[in-house]
């Protein structure tokens, strides 16, 4: 058995309301994170994330939303900034295909069973890609003080933008960024290992909205887009 490096941070708004996740920090491993309503569900959705049976030791917890590690407060590697760039063109290329796939009732699909923490307002298809381009452009890179970038009304431009601006500013940023505003804590690590994991986990979400939406049309034809 293995033994993972873990860090875990308590009373986060990721996938719940209140909830803990954990992350990993190593280059072949980045951006991958475990989430559940307390650390050792984190962790078995870690292991899971993982597909292996690791040993995880917990080196760092810390307790609050938009908090870091001690880690995240380390430069930036290159190994670090290679694997988010690379990380961020195959899933743009996966969002981008997903998307043009969908036809416009398949992008308005809302699966109404769903459930989302009370902050989440990105039920179909459509949002969840806004979702994606707004969390990047909007949401991560401001929080660390860098450029906010207005929206295109496109999506599929917006997509295509986005993903260019946040690859640029990826591969330009200073390696040792830290900002602390509204209590929160913002780093260039921590925003890296962020979008690594972003859009990454959201094409779960999106592959399966896609694919109950492509078989409700197929077996009761597809709902006006009226």
């Amino acid at each position: 058995m293995t033994d993972v490096r873990a860090y875990v941070e308590s009373g986060v708004q990721l996938a719940m309301d209140d909830g803990t996740a954990a992350w990993v920090f190593e280059p072949e491993r980045w951006g991958r994170c475990g989430q559940g309503a307390d650390e050792a569900a984190a962790l078995r959705d870690l292991g899971a994330e993982l597909g292996t049976d690791p040993r995880f030791v917990v080196v760092e917890r810390v307790v609050g939303d938009e908090q870091a590690f001690e880690r995240d407060l380390a430069p930036a590697g290159e190994a670090e900034r290679a694997a988010t760039l690379k990380i961020l063109e195959e899933s743009r290329r996966e969002t981008v295909a997903l998307i043009s796939s969908c036809s416009p009732a398949m992008l308005n699909f809302d699966d109404a069973v769903r459930v989302l923490p009370s902050f989440a307002g990105w039920r179909t298809v459509r949002q969840l890609a806004w979702h994606i381009v707004d969390t990047e452009s909007r949401y991560y890179l401001p929080s660390l003080g860098l450029p906010y970038r207005e929206p295109l009304e496109n999506l599929a431009d917006e997509l295509e933008q986005s993903a260019e601006h946040v690859r640029r500013t990826v591969a330009t940023m200073p390696a040792d960024l830290v900002r602390r505003v509204d209590g929160e804590v913002w780093t260039t690590v921590k925003v890296l290992r962020r979008l690594a994991w972003h859009e990454r986990s959201e094409l779960r979400t999106l592959r399966r909205l896609i694919a109950l939406a492509s078989a409700i049309s197929g077996n009761k034809g597809a709902p006006s887009d009226e």
